[in-house]
């Protein structure tokens, strides 16, 4: 059955952005993927967000299809790409976290005083400008890189890295702001 649904995947018609081909695509490859991303980031959840990311630019880029040789390979290496840029990722963003964790013990001031800063960032990311919060977001939370951003939102690297940099602009300068409050005791 499954075999059948395989063979019934048509590449033309998937690069020609045929709905009924994407779905069989999806339909056979999706619990593949998952299980297969599931098994290197050990999350459920997380392998089904990557998966349907995975799908998700493949549906974006169907037109390129027509260059490959075999579908089975293609899903397989992107899946697998899938799990390793996570991965990387997760690395980094625990090694930066965990460099920059003290090994003290905080005083109750201190973890209010941290609770208050987090509050008045996000209060701050909030009020930023609907495109710059989306692009700080994506930044700073789903942990995309600045090319990734411009690609998703189809507007220029520069024009990301401004609104970066405006975003953490206007965090410095809360962040400035309730250090001097807290300094005049």
């Amino acid at each position: 059955m499954e075999q059948n649904i395989i063979n019934s995947i048509d590449v033309e018609q998937l690069a020609a952005r045929d709905h009924d081909a994407f779905r069989r695509l999806f339909m056979c490859y999706f619990p593949k993927v998952k299980r297969f991303i599931t098994y290197f980031v050990k999350k459920e959840t997380v392998a089904e967000e990557l998966s349907q990311d995975l799908f998700e630019t493949v549906w974006k880029h169907c037109e390129m299809l027509r260059n490959i040789q075999s579908l089975n390979a293609y899903m397989f290496r992107m899946a697998k790409n899938a799990a390793i840029n996570y991965l990387n990722h997760k690395t980094v963003e625990d090694n930066y976290l965990s460099s920059y964790i003290p090994d003290e013990v905080y005083s109750p001031e201190d973890e209010i005083y941290a609770k208050e800063l987090a509050l008045l960032i996000r209060l701050t990311v909030e009020q930023m400008p609907q495109q710059r919060r989306r692009i700080f977001e994506m930044s700073r939370i789903q942990h995309l890189k600045n090319a990734e951003i411009a690609e998703k939102l189809q507007i220029s690297k520069k024009t990301v890295e401004n609104h970066l940099n405006l975003a953490l602009k206007q965090i410095r300068e809360v962040t400035m702001l309730i250090g001097l409050f807290f300094m005049v005791q």
